[in-house]
């Protein structure tokens, strides 16, 4: 089980001490098997906003990208992600610069006109699994500073620890500070959002087959969703954890059970087809749609 340093102290007043945790971690019964920081970034990638983009009749599949970094001057990228505009900041690898890859962005000619670098979608900066456009970053993100500085990101120290079969409750970062916190003898300090619960026509019962599985199994409709890439700090957050960003909603589901250990999970109400849920094992090659669209035996 990964366990993050910077989230243990979120939940609990712990020292800021690696040695000690991890000391502390082995004293609970909670084996640590190893340490490591994780989270590395790319030197030369800087923030810079796009001037204007511009297409080019012999370049049907990429178009230029005029960006300013700040240096006073303007700076041209071939890019074939479109979802750019005037205006934007993104994160710009510069000519010189080795991506986690492995790759050298180099300065190259495309139809004859220098390309300066890259523009970096998330997946290529290690952000999460989005690599259908470029990473679009806060507006007020100030000019030719290093993406990670905008980002806040930063190197993140991780237990790898060993969980006994009794110690389900230290699945989660919330069971793990409870115990350091008791361990250390400092505060607490996790907070339970209030939330406003109001009445809904629709609904998706849950009917339980199999109870000698599943004791307990409830839903909740969330409307006003909107689908979009999650905050910089959360993507970083599950990375260090062990999992791929891949939009808002997948991630609040998973970083609410890396946090409290609560196993959920967010479905599209729509293709449901107004139905609901029915709780039981699969049958002898019986064949299933999973959500994906994939029809699997």
């Amino acid at each position: 089980m990964k366990i993050v340093h910077s989230w243990l102290r979120d939940l609990a007043a712990l020292p800021d001490d690696t040695e000690a945790i991890s000391f502390a971690l082995s004293d609970i019964g909670l084996a640590v098997e190893g340490v490591e920081k994780v989270g590395a970034t790319v030197a030369g990638v800087i923030t810079a906003r796009v001037i204007k983009t511009e297409r080019h009749p012999d370049a049907a599949k990429v178009h230029r990208v005029f960006l300013d970094n700040g240096d006073g001057t303007e700076h041209h990228v071939w890019c074939g992600a479109f979802n750019m505009q005037a205006g934007d900041i993104i994160p710009w690898a510069t000519p010189g610069t080795t991506m986690l890859d492995g790759r050298l962005i180099e300065t190259k000619p495309i139809v004859g006109i220098p390309s300066e670098g890259m523009c970096c979608s998330a997946r290529e900066l290690g952000l999460g699994d989005d690599h259908g456009g470029i990473l679009i970053m806060d507006p007020a993100t100030p000019l030719g500073i290093p993406y990670a500085q905008a980002l806040g990101l930063a190197e993140e120290i991780v237990y790898d620890i060993d969980v006994l079969r009794n110690r389900p409750d230290a699945y989660g970062h919330v069971g793990v500070a409870r115990d350091l916190a008791a361990r250390f003898k400092v505060p607490f300090i996790q907070s339970v959002p209030t939330l406003a619960v109001t009445g809904d026509s629709r609904s998706a019962p849950v009917e339980i087959v199999a109870g000698d599985r599943c004791a307990r199994f409830t839903t909740i409709i969330i409307s006003g969703i909107r689908i979009t890439q999650s905050p910089d700090w959360m993507v970083s957050r599950l990375a260090a954890a062990g999992m791929r960003s891949i939009n808002n909603v997948v991630d609040v589901s998973n970083y609410v059970m890396l946090e409290t250990n609560q196993p959920n999970h967010a479905y599209d109400f729509e293709t449901l087809g107004g139905g609901g849920f029915k709780i039981r094992l699969a049958a002898e090659g019986e064949k299933i749609t999973t959500l994906d669209g994939v029809e699997r035996v």
